[in-house]
């Protein structure tokens, strides 16, 4: 019974934590958005890190609204490198619980960690375009 409210409080902290919205921020001066297929997959591309808009392959719903200025003050963005080590920290942690419990989870992929993840994208000095993206990170996960 004990390692049962173990794994159940393990698997909450978990789900709770990767729920929490994360934040990347296009900037025009450095990054781009590439389409392949005739437009068809769309990628923003930071920090030479790619992150699916939409595409063939993408089995989600596309999600992009606007938000205000006074919305982007409390947003706390990261950059993709920021958000492959927090993940790769994540992953270390879950292995180390899952020799602890010999209960292990298989990630296949930091999107899992970080659902969802935003890119914001400045319109005009007061809105701001949010786009829901997936991080196309199978190699990262795989270092």
């Amino acid at each position: 019974m004990k390692n049962l409210i173990k794994i159940l409080i393990l698997l909450f902290a978990l789900n709770s934590y990767s729920q929490k919205e994360k934040y990347l921020l296009f900037n025009k001066n450095k990054d781009s958005i590439v389409t392949f297929n005739s437009g068809k997959t769309i990628y923003y591309y930071i920090d030479k890190d790619r992150f699916l808009i939409t595409g063939s392959q993408n089995d989600f719903n596309i999600e992009i609204d606007t938000i205000s200025l006074e919305e982007i003050n409390k947003i706390k963005f990261y950059s993709p490198e920021e958000l492959s080590k927090e993940g790769h920290n994540i992953i270390e942690s879950m292995k180390t619980k899952s020799l602890k419990t010999g209960k292990l989870k298989i990630i296949s992929t930091y999107n899992e960690l970080f659902k969802p993840i935003y890119v914001i994208e400045e319109l005009t000095s007061s809105r701001f375009k949010r786009t829901r993206v997936w991080w196309d990170d199978i190699s990262g996960c795989l270092n």
